[in-house]
């Protein structure tokens, strides 16, 4: 059995898992709680493997955008995955699931999973510098950075606290005022560097791809309808409930509603539409394409 073999996380997204074939897959899911900075797993099968870890909270719920993925060789193997540089982990007892992804016929063989290692220095420097995972779930979030699994932010609060209340103490406090800002202002930069990056990837998606976020071709839709002239339209959709209130403000007085002769197909993942049949969410009904939009939404007129 192989050893010693590092396998680095990236950062996952819920879409890529959403696009997962679950009815194609052997999978598998182990919850672990513990302390440590690493996942060693000891594992054999003849197809590579999709591992997504997932941090969750004390009450089982998780932030998405900490997710990670790894893809683990075929073989028959011992690897370690660290994640403590990541920006999910932080120190003492936390609870991890762990997802196994391979294809049927390879009969993985997950053999043990466990917790180790011990948070060194240059780890929980390294957690500073994880980027900010970019994910089209959000226009502008960014979270903040973290320092050996404790916020930045929080850190340089109890700094500057505690330097205010020993002022009296110190005789020539100016020098130490001046590494703090020194700090607060490298912080601030490395902020304002990830909010560039971030309008730079989304203002590509905006004029090349003509989409933005999770809003998709949300503005573009609600134009249509009212070009059409459509009071009221269905949607069949596999997605949250962002994309519907979304769509109902853009596209006012419109309004989504399960009552209408059009429907728009958005991220379903069980529909189809073949020889002027649309099936999709319970409809089965002849219809006509209307409109199509660069997030692969699309409009159908039902046949009546």
């Amino acid at each position: 059995m192989g050893a010693g073999i590092v396998i680095e996380p990236v950062p996952a997204s819920q879409e890529q898992l959403g696009a997962q074939d679950f009815e194609e897959l052997s999978h598998a899911s182990v919850d672990i709680e513990g302390k440590g900075t690493n996942f060693r797993i000891n594992y054999s099968s003849s197809s590579p493997i999709d591992l997504y870890i997932l941090f969750l909270n004390k009450d089982g719920a998780l932030n998405p955008r900490d997710i990670l993925y790894a893809k683990l060789a075929e073989g028959n193997l011992e690897v370690s995955v660290p994640v403590s540089s990541s920006r999910g982990w932080s120190a003492g007892t936390r609870k991890y699931k762990l997802h196994f992804l391979a294809p049927k016929n390879s009969s993985p063989l997950i053999s043990s999973v466990e917790l180790t290692g011990k948070l060194s220095l240059p780890e929980g420097v390294m957690q500073f510098f994880a980027q900010e995972p970019y994910t089209p779930s959000s226009y502008h979030r960014l979270e903040g950075y973290r320092l050996y699994g404790v916020s930045f932010t929080a850190i340089l609060l109890v700094i500057s606290l505690t330097i205010l209340f020993s002022r009296l103490l110190i005789k020539n406090p100016a020098g130490i005022f001046s590494a703090l800002l020194i700090v607060i202002l490298a912080y601030n930069a490395r902020f304002s560097l990830d909010a560039l990056r971030y309008s730079i990837v989304h203002a590509h998606e905006y004029f090349v791809n003509r989409t933005y976020a999770s809003a998709g071709s949300a503005y573009e839709i609600a134009g249509t309808l009212k070009k059409l002239k459509i009071e009221k339209i269905s949607l069949c959709s596999d997605g949250n409930t962002y994309f519907k209130t979304l769509l109902n403000y853009a596209a006012y007085p419109a309004k989504v509603s399960d009552d209408s002769d059009f429907v728009l197909v958005r991220n379903a993942f069980d529909w189809t539409y073949e020889n002027g049949i649309l099936n999709c969410s319970g409809i089965s009904s002849a219809a006509e394409k209307s409109a199509e939009f660069p997030d692969g939404s699309i409009i159908f007129r039902l046949s009546s």
